[in-house]
């Protein structure tokens, strides 16, 4: 979580931050790796998701969430294969994260 003094500086730097998350560092989930568009599971002030386009070799995706909530940009991981339950899990973690971030 980066947390910034006011909303508006927030507001600011959600973009370019969930920019970069598109094409992520090769050391962070491997050589290759390249991620398309995803859907955003939670509704937050702003949200950008994205997962990579082919699943590792145990068949995981990693789908990569950016939420700007109030002054709080906050970028959630979430491995797995099964799309039900991920779909799942990426809610229950933003809505419990939101609860608790700082307006």
């Amino acid at each position: 979580m980066n947390l910034l003094p006011a909303a508006d500086a927030a507001w600011a730097q959600f973009g370019a931050i969930a920019d970069a998350l598109r094409n992520p560092p090769p050391d962070l989930f491997g050589p290759g790796t390249v991620q398309a568009e995803g859907q955003p599971v939670y509704q937050a002030d702003e949200a950008r998701s994205y997962v990579t386009a082919k699943p590792d070799a145990q068949g995981n995706l990693v789908y990569s969430d950016a939420y700007r909530m109030g002054r709080a940009i906050v970028i959630v991981y979430t491995l797995g294969n099964d799309p039900a339950a991920v779909k799942a899990a990426r809610e229950l973690v933003a809505k419990a994260i939101d609860g608790r971030a700082p307006r």
